[in-house]
C-alpha cells in the first residue's frame, strides 16, 4: 500500500518541462532520502516524453528482469528509471504505454496474493479514455487491442450535435444506460455506432428520451458497441471472470455492462500502477525484498493515454 500519493493534471501538454514537474512532485522525498530509487510508466516515456523507451514485443512477461528501463538524469543529479510500453505488430499495429504496469499491479496486488499461477488465462480490461483489453498468461501479455470510447464519448458529449440537446443529470440515468447498452447489442445495433448514435437526437425529439438520460444513453451505447465489437473475437474465448481495474465509476459502467451480456467480473484494486512499479522495480534490481515504507515515495509523473 503507497503512503503517500501525489498527482498532477499537467498531462502531456505541449509545455510541460518533466524535469521541473519531478522536482515539484517528489523534490522533497529525494533530499530527505537522496539514494532512493526512481521509478516511471506512461507517456513519459513516448516520444514526445521525458525520454523514448522502446516498445517491447509481444509475448512479453512483464515480470521478467534484464536490462529493459530507459535512464533519464535530471538536472539534479537523479537518475529516472523508466518502463518500456509494449507493441502489437501486427497489420494495424497496437501500443500501450503505462497500461503494461497497472495490469502487473492489478494481477500482483496484495488483494489477489500470492504469484500467479504462469499457466493462467485472463483478460484484463482497463477502461478510459483509451481502453485497453489485455490477454494474460500468468504474468505475460500474449496480445491486446485498444478502442476509444472514452474520447469518442467525450467528443460526442462536447463537440457534436447531440451535446446540444443534453442536460446535467444529478445521478447516473441507469435505465437510460441500459437502454444504450440494449441497443447497442441488438440487430440494430449491428450497424455500428455511426448509425445509432444519432438517435440519442431523434428519441429526445419524438419526447422518448429526457434530456437529461442522453449522457447515459450515449454511455450505454458507446460501451455496449465496445463489447460488441470485443465480442466476436475476444469474449467468446474468454475466462471465467474478467479482472477489471480503473476508476470506480467507470468501472461500475463497465461491470453493469458486461453482467448484463451474462459476463462475471473480478474487479481489481483502482491503483494498480504503484504496484506494477514495485514488482518492476525488483525485477530490475532497483529494489529488494517486499514493498515497505518505502512505497509512500511513490509518485507518479505526468502521463497521458496513449
Amino acid at each position: 500500500m503507497a503512503l503517500a500519493r501525489r498527482a498532477s493534471a499537467s498531462g502531456l501538454a505541449a509545455d510541460i518541462v518533466f524535469d521541473q514537474t519531478f522536482q515539484k512532485l517528489c523534490g522533497d522525498f529525494l533530499i530527505s532520502d537522496p539514494d532512493l530509487p526512481v521509478i516511471a510508466c506512461g507517456m513519459v516515456g513516448s516520444n514526445q516524453g521525458w525520454a523514448q523507451a522502446p516498445y517491447r514485443q509481444l509475448p512479453c512477461d512483464l515480470a521478467a528482469g534484464g536490462d529493459i528501463l530507459t535512464r533519464v538524469r535530471t538536472q539534479t543529479g537523479t537518475t529516472v528509471h523508466i518502463i518500456p510500453g509494449l507493441i502489437v505488430n501486427s497489420s494495424l499495429p497496437g501500443v500501450m504505454r503505462g497500461e503494461e504496469t497497472q495490469i502487473l499491479g492489478a494481477i500482483t496486488h496484495e488483494d489477489h496474493p500470492g504469484t500467479p499461477d504462469r499457466g493462467a488465462d485472463r483478460v484484463v480490461l482497463l477502461p478510459g479514455t483509451h481502453s485497453k483489453w489485455a490477454r494474460v498468461q500468468g504474468t505475460t501479455v500474449t496480445d491486446f487491442t485498444t478502442c476509444m470510447t472514452g474520447e469518442f464519448f467525450a467528443l460526442l458529449t462536447k463537440s457534436s450535435t447531440l451535446s446540444g440537446l443534453a442536460t446535467a443529470a444529478d445521478s447516473p440515468r441507469w435505465e437510460a444506460f441500459n437502454r444504450g447498452l440494449d441497443v447497442a447489442g441488438s440487430p440494430i445495433g449491428r450497424a455500428g455506432i455511426l448509425n445509432t448514435a444519432f438517435s440519442a437526437r431523434t428519441l429526445v425529439l419524438t419526447s422518448r428520451l429526457a434530456s437529461d438520460e442522453v449522457h447515459d444513453y450515449l454511455s450505454g451505447l458507446l460501451i455496449g458497441q465496445e463489447l460488441t465489437g470485443i465480442g466476436a473475437s475476444w469474449l467468446h474465448e474468454a475466462p471465467a471472470e474478467i479482472l477489471l481495474c480503473g476508476d470506480p465509476d467507470l468501472s461500475d459502467r463497465y461491470r453493469r455492462a458486461l453482467e448484463r451480456r451474462g459476463l462475471q467480473v473480478a474487479l481489481g484494486t483502482r491503483h494498480c500502477a504503484p504496484a506494477g512499479l514495485w514488482r518492476v522495480a525488483q525485477a530490475t534490481g532497483l529494489i529488494s525484498g517486499p514493498a515497505g515504507p518505502a512505497t509512500k515515495y511513490l509518485a507518479p509523473l505526468p502521463a497521458a493515454t496513449t
